[in-house]
């Protein structure tokens, strides 16, 4: 009987570390994205992916712009999630938190100061010629004192969703027509400017367009559609620029394919390194074309599975949530232990 009953205490507060920890101990009872709505801007699914994240953690939540009417909607205790070509308009309350994004308006001095604001930024190298940020995950590095964090973005599912994606890759993954001819490219591909991705991608279709395979390329999709192009393709490469590639930058696009049933295909060194040099890597993108071919002829279903676990696991915005609500309370609590 007293076994039994040890058993049950230790149960019960075994019970209580594991399940009943708080995730939240600041005051704020509902989230708010205060940003682009669905496919008006690139970084509009970077916000879908954060309100379809929050909603399944159980968070009460909300999708603003500055033409929304939100009179008479109560703000009080709000977690805003803005950016800063899209927070015009955007409630300004001492009794809210805040993450910003490339948000440089003076109007958030004093927020920013009491501790209930942190800034959010993209990973890049540039990370690594900081000696005052702390590396708390492979590309994850931050500055409580700066209230600043770096990180990637992540994919767009959620983890049982890229479970479903897994069921349908066990379902036709020794099939022989499971894939059909075409290069799968949803998103960005620009020609001019800094971030340009065309002198990169270029030299990969040219060697593709030889052994008879067509380039498809879409915008503004919905995550089903998304999942299904990237699924049944070929390949789908995760190619960047020169400026990313020189910067370390870290495409989501890389979370998303593989997430969504592809296996791994970069020209960015620090991608290879982030997936732990598992994926097919090669700076010259004509080369990566035939490595990757290589590549896919061997490749053993358990190979792909555990690939998408490791996206499932550390790369999804439920991942990236707990992140930044864990920094917003250690931000917090740095204020109020330095200042008051």
């Amino acid at each position: 009987m007293v076994h039994r009953c040890l058993f049950l205490l230790f149960f019960t507060l075994s019970s209580i570390s594991l399940f009943s920890q708080p995730t939240n101990k600041l005051d704020w009872n509902k989230v708010v994205i205060w940003g682009h709505k669905l496919h008006s801007h690139t970084h509009s699914y970077i916000h879908n992916a954060f309100y379809r994240a929050f909603k399944h953690m159980g968070h009460a939540t909300y999708w603003f712009d500055k033409n929304d009417d939100v009179k008479g909607f109560d703000f009080s205790h709000t977690l805003f999630i803005t950016e800063g070509q899209a927070d015009d308009n955007i409630p300004l309350r001492s009794d809210c938190y805040y993450v910003l994004h490339n948000c440089t308006s003076n109007k958030y001095h004093n927020i920013l100061k009491s501790g209930k604001a942190i800034i959010l930024q993209v990973y890049t190298d540039d990370c690594l010629q900081r000696p005052n940020l702390k590396k708390i995950a492979p590309c994850i590095y931050c500055d409580v004192s700066q209230q600043i964090i770096h990180m990637p973005w992540a994919t767009d599912l959620l983890p049982h969703e890229i479970e479903q994606v897994q069921k349908q890759v066990k379902r036709t993954f020794s099939k022989k027509d499971r894939k059909q001819k075409y290069l799968c490219w949803i998103g960005t591909y620009a020609k001019k400017g800094l971030y340009q991705n065309y002198t990169e991608i270029i030299p990969f279709l040219k060697i593709a367009k030889k052994e008879r395979i067509r380039f498809v390329q879409k915008g503004k999709v919905s995550i089903q559609k998304n999942t299904s192009l990237v699924l049944h393709a070929y390949m789908a490469p995760t190619i960047v620029g020169s400026w990313q590639k020189e910067h370390g930058y870290i495409p989501c696009r890389i979370f998303k394919n593989i997430s969504y049933g592809q296996w791994g295909i970069t020209n960015s060194y620090r991608v290879w390194e982030l997936f732990e040099k598992k994926i097919v890597y090669n700076a010259n993108t004509s080369t990566l074309f035939y490595d990757a071919k290589k590549r896919l002829q061997t490749l053993q279903l358990h190979e792909l599975l555990e690939l998408m676990d490791f996206v499932k696991t550390k790369h999804t915005y439920i991942n990236r949530i707990e992140t930044l609500l864990d920094f917003l309370n250690q931000r917090h609590d740095y204020v109020t232990n330095t200042f008051h």
